[in-house]
């Protein structure tokens, strides 16, 4: 990069001395401005693959979550812009249509997809919510926030007033408080899609 900018510096110094009159002054910007982005977007792309490779996940779980993301996204619409969740090959979409013939769409889209033995749409018609509510986020950040959750073994969604929640807890009495928390923080309704931790054996 070093001799690039030398070579212009000199360049500019010979145009203003009368030398270079070939090469305008904004042409010589526009190479090193061209230079300069091409480095920025390499460098770019190398650190999104980074964070990518960091990122990648080979279980089985993840896998069919990519493949149900993907199977999502080639529908367009509404249905790019769900978020599949995964867990021991049970699947959960969240998010929303806008039409019958969309959420038909979602259901081929979601069968006989590699590594998912069981699908289950939480998918909610758009503009379906109530006209005077709390905005979505707001929402569940309330029910993070009353419930204590924080474990990545639960996820809390929130779409059109509608609150779903997805994972494992290990009491009865984590998942009562999770829902009470989801109720009182605003949600119109619920989905719980919450199970509980298998009981270990008794060890002798």
């Amino acid at each position: 990069m070093r001799p690039l900018r030398l070579a212009l510096i000199l360049c500019l110094l010979g145009l203003a001395a009368g030398g270079c009159s070939s090469l305008p002054l904004f042409a010589a910007l526009d190479v090193m401005n061209a230079a300069e982005l091409s480095k920025t977007g390499y460098d770019m792309a190398v650190g999104l693959n980074s964070r990518k490779s960091l990122e990648e996940n080979d279980s089985p779980d993840a896998q069919a979550e990519a493949r149900l993301r993907a199977a999502l996204e080639q529908q367009g619409g509404n249905l790019r812009y769900a978020i599949p969740h995964v867990s021991q090959g049970r699947a959960y979409v969240v998010g929303t249509y806008a039409s019958p013939q969309e959420l038909e769409r979602a259901r081929k889209a979601t069968r006989n997809v590699k590594g998912v033995r069981e699908v289950t749409l939480c998918l909610f018609p758009a503009g379906s919510g109530p006209a005077r509510r709390l905005a979505d986020g707001e929402v569940r950040d309330n029910i993070l926030r009353l419930s204590g959750i924080r474990t990545r073994e639960v996820r809390v969604h929130v779409v059109e007033g509608n609150a779903v929640l997805i994972g494992r807890v290990h009491t009865k009495a984590e998942e009562e408080h999770l829902l009470e928390s989801a109720h009182i923080a605003g949600a119109t309704r619920v989905q719980n899609h919450v199970t509980l931790y298998a009981a270990r054996p008794a060890t002798r």
